[in-house]
């Protein structure tokens, strides 16, 4: 995780959503790693409420806080492991909030109440959906413990207006419903009757309602709604990644699995992404291309680069938007050609005396990531155009030094 991938968003600077830079901006926190230690708290209780099954289940979160640090009010992330409603354990997110940390956020991975029913005969969507919705309440329960902590003993010297949520899998799942789902959407009976019976919207984990469940963006791996229709404008942002043939949980539409046994329709990333961009909402998706697996890249080093620097720089443009990063030096300009262009054959990506290797990135017009390339070091590199479907495409190159300013332009193979 030690690349700086630049992702689409970059290319389009007005899709950042317009805010004051966050007081502890400084044109690294939240971009590169400057909390090199990382101090956790474990087993803090924040709410208590029965299974599916009526078993009693104390719900615990661990805290990673970067260490040393001395500000006063940092944005927040609430990460919810995966597991398909059925397995997994907050310990799962660890490694995913020591990193944020590292980057100066509060990162917290949290319990939520898992089916504990028996699976014969197998539990079908409308048991599922009661499972996933007392989840959402979880989680929700989660963030109202931070805003009241804020409002009272300040703890954990959290900034109540940036509060992010994510996960993977169920727990992106449970994260994008958070977001997401409120009274004014269209819900299948089954679900709504799923809300009434588990405290409505906000859940009956705690009581404390007086404090918000809003969040200011979300961090989706492999996850899903019900609905894209559930999102609408002005809501949060969300930054998502996602296997394109995902056999669990859908990339666009289908029938998310547990156990290998179709339980309920879903609108996975791709169709979340299109609904966000069509609704203004500031987004990116990593597409894993030609990928049948589930979650792949959190352990593939080809994309571990992309995602997770790319989520980095995404939620960094949320709170600092318009802040670059501090440079030592104004960075060199480099002269690239890239020809021909458009071309039905081969490219060529042409650097005169090129002065350090680079990483080449390919993204669709769509800003999903395609193509990445690393450790190049070669004046005329080529790039071939039968490895790609015709159409536009936004071409970044990123030097492997600080001194060198990045590379961006379109491309077009036909």
């Amino acid at each position: 995780m030690n690349k700086l991938i630049t992702l689409f968003f970059l290319l389009f600077p007005f899709l950042i959503i317009a805010q004051a830079v966050h007081t502890t901006c400084n044109g690294s926190r939240y971009l590169n790693a400057d909390f090199q230690q990382v101090d956790t708290i474990r087993d803090v209780f924040f709410g208590v409420n029965t299974t599916y099954s009526g078993q009693i289940d104390s719900l615990r979160m661990d805290l990673y806080i970067p260490q040393g640090d001395t500000a006063s009010e940092r944005p927040l992330f609430i990460m919810a492991f995966g597991g398909s409603f059925v397995l997994g354990e907050r310990e799962d997110m660890a490694p995913v909030c020591h990193y944020f940390a590292q980057k100066g956020f509060v990162a917290v991975t949290i319990d939520y109440r898992l089916f504990t029913g028996p699976f014969i005969p197998f539990p079908d969507s409308v048991i599922f959906s009661d499972v996933a919705v007392k989840a959402f309440g979880d989680m929700k329960a989660a963030i109202r413990f931070f805003r009241e902590d804020a409002a009272t003993s300040n703890t954990y010297k959290i900034d109540p207006d940036f509060v992010f949520v994510g996960g993977g899998s169920s727990g992106a799942i449970t994260a994008l419903n958070v977001a997401y789902l409120d009274s004014n959407d269209v819900i299948p009976p089954h679900i709504q009757t799923a809300i009434d019976s588990n405290g409505g919207f906000e859940g009956n984990t705690t009581s404390n309602y007086q404090y918000s469940t809003e969040v200011s963006g979300v961090i989706n791996f492999s996850g899903a709604l019900g609905s894209a229709s559930w999102m609408d404008a002005g809501d949060a942002p969300v930054f998502s990644v996602h296997d394109d043939q995902d056999n669990i949980v859908p990339y666009a539409q289908g029938y998310g699995e547990i156990l290998s046994t179709p339980i309920a329709y879903l609108e996975g990333s791709s169709v979340i992404a299109d609904t966000a961009t069509a609704l203004g909402i500031h987004n990116i998706l990593i597409t894993i291309p030609n990928s049948t697996g589930h979650v792949t890249y959190v352990e593939d080093p080809l994309w571990q680069d992309s995602v997770f620097e790319g989520a980095s720089k995404f939620f960094y443009d949320i709170l600092c938007p318009g802040l670059t990063a501090n440079q030592p030096i104004i960075p060199e300009t480099i002269s690239a050609s890239f020809y021909p262009n458009p071309t039905e054959v081969d490219m060529i990506i042409h650097i005169n005396d090129l002065p350090a290797s680079y990483t080449l990135t390919l993204y669709d017009k769509r800003g999903r990531l395609v193509y990445v390339e690393k450790n190049i070091f070669d004046e005329k590199h080529v790039l071939n155009g039968h490895s790609f479907p015709e159409g536009m495409y936004f071409l970044a190159i990123d030097f492997d030094s600080p001194k060198l300013k990045p590379v961006r332009t379109k491309v077009v193979f036909r």
